[in-house]
């Protein structure tokens, strides 16, 4: 669930973690005009948030115009977000070797080709999600 900016009830969203931004979507498996399009980059922090906005299992990812209030389903699947969201933020700040750069530009390349295209409706076939590099757990 994700705060609205506006009305300020929480909506259902579709969250997409990439090894450099955090999108959300309307749809489930529909990656196409994310509601949402955050550059890891200018996160500031990724923190619980369940004393801000008195509900439980939130968390906030805070970057310089907005702070993102964002609802899990359980304590395990926020505590798992809120890592997700950091690694993936330090991972965008930290500087590569060419040779990494190299890599991650290769990589960044193959995950473009195998993005998934918008699927007819009641096509129930698997979509590959993004993975971070070096494995560790996908997010969808």
């Amino acid at each position: 669930m994700k705060e609205s900016a506006m009305i300020r009830s929480y909506r259902r969203r579709w969250l997409v973690l990439t090894p450099e931004r955090l999108y959300t979507f309307k749809a489930e498996r529909r990656y196409e005009n994310p509601t949402e399009d955050v550059d890891l980059k200018l996160c500031g922090t990724v923190k619980s948030a369940d004393d801000l906005t008195n509900r439980q299992f939130t968390f906030t990812v805070q970057v310089p115009d907005r702070n993102f209030f964002l609802m899990a389903a359980s304590d395990a699947e926020r505590n798992e977000w809120v890592a997700a969201i950091g690694r993936a933020t330090t991972e965008s700040r930290r500087v590569r070797s060419y040779s990494e750069e190299v890599e991650y530009q290769e990589q960044q390349a193959r995950l473009a080709q195998a993005r998934p295209v918008a699927q007819p409706e009641g096509d129930d076939e698997e979509d590959e999600a993004p993975v971070r590099k070096g494995g560790g757990a996908r997010f969808v």
